[in-house]
C-alpha cells in the first residue's frame, strides 16, 4: 500500500457524513446573505425615517402658512384662534400680545384673504432637536371678482416640534425674490413680518395699518 493510500485511509469518513458538511456550509451561505440583507434594509429603513419625517415637516409647514396667511373678516375670531394654536415661542407671544388690536382691525374690513404656498424648501432639519427652518414662496388672494387682488410673499419660518407637533416660532419676511431683504429694500419688499412677529395679510398691505403686532 502507498502512502497516499494509506493517508487516504486514514482520514477516510463514511459517507453520510459528507452531505452534513455541505449542509452547514449552505446554513453558512445563507445566514451570511441574510445578515447582508439585513445590513442593507436597516439603512434603507433609517433614510425612509429620515424623509418621511422632512414630508411631515413639509405638509405642516405649508398648511400653517397658509393658515398664518389667511383671514376671513366675518370670522375673524376663529381664524385668530387657529394662528395662535400654530404658533409657539416668540411668535405666539406676539400674536397673543397684539390680539386685540387684530381682532379691532378686521372687523372693519370686508373682504377675505387666502393664502396659498407655491413652493418651500428645507434648510436646516435638526430631527432629534426638535428645529427646522424652511423657506417658503405664497400666493395671497384677496377678495373676488373685478375686486380681485393678489400679492406675492416670501418667509424664513423656524420651526419647533412641542410635543410631538410641528409649530411655528418665529416669521422672517424675505425680499419677494432673492436673499433676505436689507436697508431701503426691507421696506420697500416688506411682504410679512420681522423675526417672532405676526403676518401681516393682503389686505394689511394694502392698506397700512396696525398688524397683529401693531407695526
Amino acid at each position: 500500500m502507498t502512502n497516499a493510500a494509506a493517508l487516504r485511509k486514514a482520514v477516510w469518513t463514511p459517507k453520510w457524513v459528507r452531505p452534513a458538511g455541505y449542509v452547514v456550509l449552505a446554513a453558512a451561505t445563507v445566514f451570511l446573505c441574510t445578515s447582508l440583507w439585513s445590513l442593507i434594509q436597516s439603512g434603507r429603513g433609517a433614510d425612509n425615517d429620515l424623509a418621511s419625517a422632512r414630508d411631515d415637516l413639509s405638509r405642516t409647514a405649508v398648511r400653517q402658512v397658509t393658515m398664518l396667511n389667511t383671514i376671513d373678516p366675518k370670522r375673524a375670531d376663529l381664524d385668530l384662534a387657529h394662528w395662535l394654536e400654530v404658533a409657539t415661542g416668540p411668535f405666539h407671544d406676539a400674536l397673543k400680545r397684539d390680539m386685540p388690536t387684530a381682532q379691532a382691525k378686521f372687523a372693519k374690513q370686508t373682504a377675505p384673504s387666502r393664502g396659498q404656498v407655491t413652493a418651500l424648501a428645507i434648510t436646516e432639519f435638526d430631527r432629534a432637536g426638535g428645529n427646522a427652518t424652511v423657506i417658503t414662496s405664497v400666493r395671497v388672494f384677496t377678495g373676488t371678482g373685478d375686486q380681485a387682488s393678489e400679492q406675492r410673499k416670501r418667509y424664513q419660518v423656524g420651526m419647533q416640534r412641542v410635543n410631538g407637533a410641528w409649530k411655528v416660532a418665529t416669521l422672517n419676511s424675505l425680499s419677494p425674490a432673492g436673499p433676505p431683504a436689507g436697508g431701503a429694500g426691507r421696506e420697500r419688499h416688506r411682504t410679512g413680518t420681522r423675526h417672532g412677529q405676526a403676518p401681516r395679510t393682503a389686505q394689511e398691505e394694502a392698506h397700512p395699518a396696525p398688524a397683529c403686532t401693531g407695526t
